[in-house]
């Protein structure tokens, strides 16, 4: 009996896991579905933008930026139903091997209950039931013979009830199975399509470099300018956290100081070395987390790693971090953060709880740069500012609007770093 429970058991847990996976992986399918179709509507999106970029017909880096992110989303697609395909795959390898076990399994019974009819036949003299019940012995013989023929009617019933179930289900799964062969034709195709439009993509980039190579120089002139208001930039940032680390060093001193004055000294010489010892012990921790406060606002910083807010709700990344050197020409960039494309007055957001340490003027466009703690971000070329120095915001609140660039439409300059170090703004931001 105790044999017979554990079995039971262990039937009903493989049931439960095989209904766990299978909900899993329908899951996982739907995932697989809405990734595609978010990463569909970003090609859109570029492909938008791409054109309003282009609508001056000079082939310029940020076309090409744009055609290489939509290049990068173009694979994305095609490997996410690389990811579709190896599922699909997977299923009709597992309906094919649950469909000759069924088979199996009813080619089994059917012989079984075959055995079981010829028998009856063959012994069906025998098998008479009125005959069968009064050639008892006795009563109690007569109650077993009965007993005996309902539980071989019932067990022939049981038989051919298994027979039907396991029809009905061979036949519910190889109706899955064809189904699952229809959407792996469907996936297929699509696949096919996406690699089509891949190839025709990298003609189009192809191309555009030749056009780049032909305005080459003109272009070179268009990233000194730039590089000229970066530099600019970056002096100024570097400026802001130097001033902060300084003032920030100045006050845990002055802490430190009146902390030793009002302890109880003995000796002017053991004052003394009270004050060096707590100027000391500051000068251990870094200056700019100096109080619970800011530590915390650094930890939440640091632990929003990926996940912050971008600074503009509509962004299309026109020119990345760090230095890249441009495919087919000789042209090298180097960015001190990412210049973000958007709609011409569009509001600026914090993209993090700070203080706003400066706003100031670079090469005539307005910045903004809030510290965080120890880190600080920077928001370059803005139309308007609606805060103050040494104001608090808050996530998500607006400092001011997108200036339009020499094309017309709205673009800033987004910079992350912490304290001198500058640092890939999209590391920090959540996935588009």
């Amino acid at each position: 009996m105790q044999t017979m429970t554990m079995n039971l058991r262990s039937i009903v847990v493989l049931f439960i896991l095989i209904i766990t996976c299978l909900a899993s992986f329908s899951q996982t399918r739907e995932e697989l579905e809405k990734r595609r179709k978010e990463i569909q509507q970003e090609i859109q999106d570029l492909q938008r933008a791409q054109s309003e970029i282009s609508k001056d017909k000079k082939a310029g880096l940020s076309q090409l930026k744009l055609i290489e992110k939509k290049l990068r989303s173009r694979y994305a697609v095609i490997d996410n139903l690389n990811e579709e395909m190896k599922m699909i795959d997977n299923t009709i390898f597992n309906d094919n091997r649950e469909i000759y076990r069924l088979q199996k399994e009813l080619d089994t019974l059917r012989k079984q209950y075959a055995r079981t009819v010829e028998y009856a036949y063959k012994n069906r003299s025998s098998y008479d039931m009125l005959n069968f019940i009064f050639s008892a012995t006795s009563f109690n013989d007569a109650v077993r013979r009965v007993s005996y023929l309902k539980t071989y009617r019932q067990y022939r019933e049981e038989q051919v009830g298994k027979i039907n179930r396991t029809q009905k289900d061979l036949s519910g799964k190889i109706n899955t199975l064809t189904q699952d062969k229809k959407e792996k034709g469907k996936v297929l195709l699509e696949q096919n399509k996406q690699k089509e439009i891949l190839e025709s993509e990298k003609k189009e980039k192809n191309q555009f470099v030749s056009k780049l190579k032909s305005r080459e120089k003109e272009i070179e002139k268009e990233m000194a300018a730039k590089r000229k208001i970066e530099r600019s930039l970056q002096s100024s940032i570097a400026a802001i956290v130097k001033r902060e680390i300084e003032a920030a060093r100045k006050k845990a001193e002055e802490d430190a100081k009146r902390s030793a004055a009002s302890a109880v000294t003995k000796t002017v010489e053991t004052k003394s070395s009270s004050v060096a010892t707590a100027a000391a012990s500051t000068r251990k921790v870094n200056v700019l987390e100096n109080t619970p406060e800011v530590t915390k606002v650094s930890v939440g910083f640091e632990n929003n790693r990926g996940n912050l807010p971008w600074p503009v709700d509509k962004a299309t990344v026109t020119a990345g971090f760090g230095r890249q050197k441009i495919e087919g020409t000789s042209i090298i960039e180097d960015n001190i953060g990412l210049t973000i494309q958007t709609v011409s007055g569009s509001s600026v957001k914090a993209v993090f709880d700070g203080v706003v340490t400066t706003v100031y003027d670079v090469a005539g466009s307005q910045t903004v740069t809030i510290k965080h703690g120890k880190y600080f971000t920077t928001y370059y070329n803005l139309s308007t500012v609606n805060v103050a120095k040494g104001a608090n915001v808050k996530m998500g609140q607006s400092i001011g609007k997108a200036a339009p660039n020499d094309d017309g439409d709205g673009e800033i300059i987004f910079v992350v770093n912490v304290e001198s170090k500058f640092v890939d703004p999209e590391d920090w931001l959540k996935n588009r």
